[in-house]
């Protein structure tokens, strides 16, 4: 990795490609917590960011100072003296998120195809959960080898499809962020600065909750100081996309986007661009689906087959690991699909959004109030920090 980016820059991409995965190249997240509120929803993917800059910053820290690597073991030290109940509610969160991630992805590939060429929206997830099942069993390596350049073709799509589009209808983008502020535009939320603010802290805690996939990467630079760069770095990146897809969705905001499953494809449809466009938005938009839901599932299984093989003799393990990974994937696979009925839109606006507030309790304060130093433990005066 030092070969080719520097540590911090190579893990600031890891929570870049993390957080844009095919549900957000959608464009419904940004709709859901930002563009369906008040017009001061404006601030609040900055706010947002800036929350999980902060706590990825402390968290790392935590990693770092007590060689905590994986999710497990660092709960345990961000919990202290209460991780015997807290560690485990941290873990029904994490694997929480896991299966609505996995039906958000199912949902986001359902509703871009229903949208693009018409077909039945139960039927599209039929396939692609065949397609995520398969995979799973038979081409699991391929797909999680390809991830990171599934996630670049899909930033490079925002690029190609926002930025024409911002220029654009730059008059409409003013004229409906206007219309937003005086009530012009129905935003269906209360209009109020609380009501944007507790959207973008739910986002931001939303986020945190994949914290256990960014702290193992800690090893890359144990240091404070390249651990700031990470934050910083990763800031900036992640608000300028933001950014960029709120604006890119504002422009259509009186045509009726914001009551579009999949806004982004509706961008395509209306703005700059062409047939050449949507089509290459489809298609990256499926891509990301079934790249995330291959890797959530793949992951949830293996520790399924662990469970189930916990009995077992290591010759017995062997022997049975491949009816394991069928029936857990199956299982997970149906579970997901069954949760994915629910449409795209709830899923994000009421699942995400139920996770983010609990996110914010169970997760964010206790990692905030560590790193400010207002919640410490005996072990944390021990000389043991990392080196500056």
């Amino acid at each position: 990795m030092k070969k080719v980016l520097p540590p911090y820059l190579a893990i600031a991409f890891v929570w870049f490609s993390a957080h844009f995965g095919g549900g957000f190249a959608s464009g419904r997240q940004i709709v859901a917590f930002y563009l369906n509120h008040q017009w001061t929803s404006l601030f609040m993917p900055a706010v947002s960011m800036l929350i999980m800059a902060v706590t990825f910053y402390f968290s790392m820290l935590i990693a770092a100072k007590y060689e905590a690597y994986d999710y497990s073991s660092w709960s345990k030290k961000l919990y202290g003296g209460v991780a015997p109940v807290m560690a485990p509610v941290f873990e029904v969160l994490f694997n929480a998120l896991l299966v609505l991630v996995t039906a958000v992805a199912f949902a986001t590939g359902g509703a871009t195809i229903t949208r693009a060429f018409g077909s039945s929206y139960m039927l599209n997830t039929v396939v692609i959960a065949a397609i995520i099942f398969v995979l799973t069993i038979y081409g699991a390596d391929l797909v999680r080898k390809s991830a990171t350049v599934v996630s670049l073709i899909l930033i490079a799509c925002i690029f190609i499809i926002y930025i024409p589009n911002i220029i654009h209808f730059y008059p409409d983008i003013v004229h409906n962020l206007a219309a937003l502020k005086s009530g012009e535009i129905a935003t269906g939320s209360p209009d109020t600065f609380l009501d944007s603010l507790w959207w973008g802290l739910k986002y931001g805690a939303l986020q945190c909750c994949a914290i256990g996939a960014y702290i193992v990467h800690t090893k890359a630079c144990p240091d404070k100081a390249s651990i700031k760069k990470v934050a910083v770095v990763g800031f900036f990146i992640n608000t300028v996309i933001m950014y960029m897809t709120y604006f890119g969705i504002l422009a259509f905001a009186e045509k009726g986007v914001l009551t579009e499953a999949v806004p982004a494809l509706f961008v395509v449809m209306h703005g700059v661009g062409g047939a050449w466009m949507t089509a290459l938005i489809t298609l990256c938009i499926i891509i990301g689906a079934v790249s995330s839901g291959v890797a959530l599932v793949y992951g949830t299984t293996n520790r399924l087959v662990i469970f189930l093989g916990r009995n077992l003799t290591e010759e017995e393990r062997a022997k049975k690991s491949g009816k394991h990974a069928i029936f857990s994937s199956s299982t997970l696979v149906i579970a997901c699909w069954l949760v994915a009925q629910f449409g795209l839109i709830p899923l994000i606006g009421k699942g995400y959004g139920n996770i983010g507030w609990v996110s914010l309790l169970v997760l964010v304060l206790p990692i905030l109030m560590r790193g400010f130093g207002i919640w410490r433990f005996a072990e944390d005066v021990v000389e043991t920090a990392p080196a500056k």
